[in-house]
């Protein structure tokens, strides 16, 4: 399905997915930020920025999160699991990259055992990208395979054909029917063919030959690059909350004698912390082994495990870090160096 959805009509859009029992998240301006947040009316929304400063992610696994609450009682522990926590959701406006994550991260949540939490709320989700019309230097999603108007993970994706108008596509059952519900805002295409229409999608340039990073990353788990590159890292973890497909976590309980809460929060490679052994021993001790650690899961293990690079090259790692550590620069030296 094929659709015209005019910019003035983003108001009906919003209140029509309220009118079908979902809560609407979309870019939101915050002070200085852009980030994805739930809104109630169009006049929330900002649509004229390259990426929300905040990830997909946390719609899907959030920050922190209770998983269960226990109560000891004599010789008895009573366990209670959380309900409630999936809720109707329509994710609008999210970038291409975000979406291109959710599928890459379905296969760690289902591997082993399914995680209910991410599943039920993936089930609940609707997601609504709008293809970039323009990009930044950070930006490098064509080297890692994407684009800026991939479908990947989308159920409908928007692009702007005029100043005043997106063409909409629903790309999986989810966004037919969710589409089906708005049919009253949107208009027909008016061309027998949309191939006609002036798609205003971004040029985003490949920057390294992605097929020459993982074969340099096999016979390179001990190199000086490794040093050099994270030389001026502060392993202040920023990299690893704004990305997408990062998704570490710590479980802790937190307690009284008889009764507490078993909680999951969001963790980071890049703490020295992260690795530390009960008996003290750290086997990522330092910033390089860190950094290799970081590059060789998204580039190497992941790809080993389940087929996929953990990286849909949105660039917010780059863009956050307070040392100006570019994760492309650093794929750009492994596959020249693998020339």
């Amino acid at each position: 399905m094929e659709k015209i959805l005019k910019r003035e009509k983003i108001d009906s859009l919003i209140t029509g997915l309220k009118d079908q029992g979902y809560k609407t998240i979309a870019p939101k301006k915050n002070n200085n930020l852009i980030l994805l947040d739930e809104v109630q009316s169009a006049d929330e929304i900002s649509l004229d920025h390259v990426i929300t400063n905040n990830s997909i992610k946390e719609y899907f696994l959030p920050k922190t999160e209770k998983i269960l609450s226990y109560r000891i009682d004599k010789n008895k522990v009573n366990i209670e699991e959380p309900e409630g926590f999936a809720i109707k959701t329509a994710i609008f406006g999210s970038r291409p990259c975000d979406a291109a994550s959710l599928p890459v991260m379905d296969k760690v949540f289902n591997w082993d055992c399914s995680d209910k939490f991410w599943v039920q709320r993936r089930e609940a989700t609707a997601i609504m990208t709008i293809a970039c019309d323009k990009r930044d230097a950070y930006c490098f999603c064509t080297s890692v395979g994407l684009a800026p108007d991939a479908k990947q993970g989308s159920d409908v994706l928007l692009t702007k054909v005029s100043d005043n108008e997106y063409l909409v596509e629903t790309i999986t059952e989810k966004g037919e029917d969710l589409i089906k519900g708005l049919e009253t805002i949107l208009s027909n295409t008016g061309n027998p063919s949309t191939e006609t229409l002036d798609r205003q999608v971004a040029t985003v340039e490949k920057k390294f030959d992605i097929e020459k990073v993982k074969p340099w990353l096999d016979k390179n788990f001990v190199h000086k690059v490794w040093a050099e590159f994270s030389m001026k890292c502060i392993s202040c973890g920023a990299c690893t909350f704004v990305c997408p497909t990062c998704h570490c976590f710590d479980i802790v309980d937190e307690c009284t004698m008889s009764k507490g809460d078993r909680v999951k929060n969001w963790d980071g490679c890049q703490f020295k912390m992260f690795t530390v052994h009960t008996s003290g021993h750290n086997p990522r001790s330092t910033k390089d082994q860190r950094w290799r650690q970081r590059i060789m899961h998204k580039f190497k293990y992941y790809v080993e495990m389940f087929d996929n690079i953990l990286c849909v090259g949105c660039g917010r790692c780059s863009r956050v870090c307070p040392a100006d550590m570019n994760i492309s620069e650093m794929l750009e030296i492994i596959a020249s160096e693998n020339s």
